[in-house]
Formats: structure tokens, C-alpha cells, sequence
């Protein structure tokens, strides 16, 4: 198996399931992996010949990656597990077999770049969450 690691757009919002008898949390995100080239042409214009991976983020970051993140941010895929699985497609006339990347990961970062900037606020207390 492999890793990936690195920086993506989002093509689709986040989708959070609850999987297994443990009902446990998975964020699933499409992820477009950028992949930027010179364009001959026109160097102001780079040419983004990106892949797409489906990235699974499991465990305790599932909710808040999902609530974080829409279609379109760029984020930050941290020591990802990259496999290649493959099906065939049910609506489809043709029976030729589709391969896909997947991804399993712990942690996605908004991709810092593209933020103006951050607020942070006090974590509250137990005492403070049991009263709201």
C-alpha cells in the first residue's frame, strides 16, 4: 500500500455516514489532487492535469471535517492510505471495469493559502456545554 499526501480540491460537499455495528463516523470527500503544469501557451494559465481520489476520514476528525469543509475548498490530505479498488457500473451499457483511487486518512487541514484569516475562541468547559 501506499501513501499520499498533499493538496486537493474538494469536488462535492462532504458526506458523513455512521458505518458497523459501532455505528462508527467516515467522512467521505472527492478529492481533485492538483497537479499543475507550465503551459506553453500561455505561462500566466497553468495547466491542471490533477486526479481524483476518494478520501475516507474516520474516527473523531469524521464530524468536524464534515461540517468544516463545502465543495470547492482546498485542503490538505495528511499521510493518507492510497489504494486502487475498481467496479463495474450498473447504469452503464458498457461492462468495462472503472478504476478508482481511495484513500484512507485521520486528518485534513484547510489548505492555509486560501485563508484571510482565523478566529479562535475559548474552549469551554464541561460545566459551560452541559448549560447550553
Amino acid at each position: 500500500m501506499s501513501t499520499i499526501q498533499g493538496v486537493g480540491r474538494l469536488g462535492k460537499d462532504p458526506v458523513l455516514k455512521h458505518v458497523g455495528e459501532d455505528s462508527k463516523p467516515v467522512c467521505e470527500l472527492s478529492v481533485n489532487f492538483l497537479n499543475y503544469r507550465k503551459n506553453k501557451q500561455d505561462e500566466t494559465q497553468p495547466i491542471d492535469t490533477g486526479f481524483w481520489v476518494q478520501v475516507s476520514v474516520w474516527g473523531k476528525f469524521a464530524e468536524p471535517t464534515s461540517q468544516f469543509f463545502k465543495k470547492g475548498d482546498r485542503i490538505f490530505i495528511v499521510d493518507g492510505d492510497l489504494d486502487q479498488d475498481s467496479f463495474i457500473p450498473q447504469e452503464s451499457e458498457s461492462k468495462e471495469e472503472v478504476k478508482i483511487l481511495q484513500a484512507n486518512c485521520n486528518l485534513v487541514f484547510p489548505w492555509t493559502a486560501d485563508l484571510e484569516s482565523v478566529d479562535y475562541k475559548p474552549r469551554q468547559t464541561d460545566q459551560q456545554r452541559t448549560a447550553a
